[in-house]
């Protein structure tokens, strides 16, 4: 036992002693010098290493010229490598010495979340997230075997899991009952195809989503969802656009008080439906996947009346938090207005950035 963690000492050392040489080593263009692309592809050479580990080890020599904290602790082997790299990539000189702290026994992804509190995301950081969505789909085995990989990010990401693994878990109990046992990603891949061989419903049907996503909103700390991580004011707002709430009192006998009315009912979906069959954002056709807003926030007073709700597709939904635009009028006839003020109509769309995901 004791042996096993002067081992891990030792190693925190070399590996902050290589982000010391990574730095002199850039510093000084050696890897231009030795006719490489990056440092990284440099160090890879050298040191006979994995191109993604050495792109790892260089971003965090990178980071570490400004986090002294850190660069002590592992300098000591007070933390690991990977401790570092999960506190480096959110760290500021502000968290530094804070991080250094309370990352000694964490496990990185724990690490990660505890950072991601201190600097809280900002909406420009989830639009990160959301560009980087991506499912890649490659037939290997001369066609015969289907290789799925991809990142979901935030709530999509909680959605995905959920849904999946509640399938998993009602035929793993199905299958014990027929004597047979099989491992959880087995289970989670026959779940896939479950999921996948669900029946389609048109657009006309409404319904509720049976996956439960939990927002946790507070007064002293950054918004974030139940089982992922902490999100931007901007998506916090869209997610609790039309959800029930549920606000927790400290102190007292009754804890939890349900303010449903916030959440538009089946009924008044129906009839939002039956109002406009597509997306109320000026110029948009979209039919599916539709969600309920509140013109006038319920926040500042709007009620959860059929006149204060229209329908917006996901995209211009989140468009609409994201870039703050503003709405007024009626559930016949809404009203959007920029941030600057400038009226939003199917002849003036508009027009946001372009790394901002469609």
């Amino acid at each position: 036992m004791r042996e096993l963690v002067e081992i891990g000492v030792r190693r925190a050392r070399d590996d902050q002693r290589t982000t010391e040489i990574v730095r002199e080593a850039e510093d000084d263009g050696d890897w231009k010098a030795a006719g490489c692309s990056s440092s990284a592809q440099w160090l890879a050479q050298i040191s006979s290493s994995d191109y993604r580990a050495a792109v790892r080890v260089t971003d965090t020599a990178e980071a570490l010229r400004s986090l002294p904290a850190l660069d002590e602790a592992m300098s000591a082997g007070v933390l690991s490598l990977d401790q570092v790299a999960a506190a480096a990539e959110f760290a500021t000189a502000d968290t530094d010495a804070e991080l250094a702290r309370v990352a000694v026994g964490q496990a990185p992804s724990a690490i990660g979340r505890v950072a991601r509190k201190l600097v809280p995301p900002v909406v420009a950081d989830d639009q990160a997230l959301y560009a980087r969505r991506s499912l890649s789909m490659t037939w290997t085995r001369g066609r015969r075997e289907l290789a799925i990989s991809g990142r979901l990010p935030l709530e999509l990401g909680i959605v995905f899991e959920q849904a999946v693994w509640d399938i998993a878990k009602a035929q793993r109990e199905a299958d014990k009952r027929d004597g047979v046992v099989v491992d959880w990603q087995q289970s989670a891949a026959d779940a896939i195809v479950t999921l996948a061989r669900r029946d389609r419903t048109d657009s006309g049907v409404v319904r509720r989503s049976p996956t439960a996503l939990i927002l946790h909103l507070s007064d002293d700390e950054a918004p974030f969802l139940e089982g992922g991580g902490p999100v931007s004011p901007e998506t916090a707002e869209r997610l609790a656009c039309d959800a029930r709430r549920l606000t927790i009192k400290r102190k007292g006998r009754d804890l939890v008080h349900s303010r449903v009315e916030r959440c538009a009912t089946y009924a008044q979906l129906r009839a939002l439906h039956k109002r406009s069959d597509h997306c109320k954002y000026p110029g948009c056709t979209a039919a599916r996947e539709l969600e309920a807003h509140h013109i006038h926030a319920h926040e500042c007073g709007g009620p959860t009346v059929v006149d204060n709700l229209i329908l917006l597709c996901p995209r211009h939904h989140k468009l609409l938090h994201d870039r703050h635009i503003h709405t007024s009028g009626t559930g016949d006839a809404p009203v959007f207005v920029s941030e600057d003020g400038r009226a939003i109509s199917t002849n003036q769309p508009h027009a946001p950035p372009l790394e901002l995901p469609v």
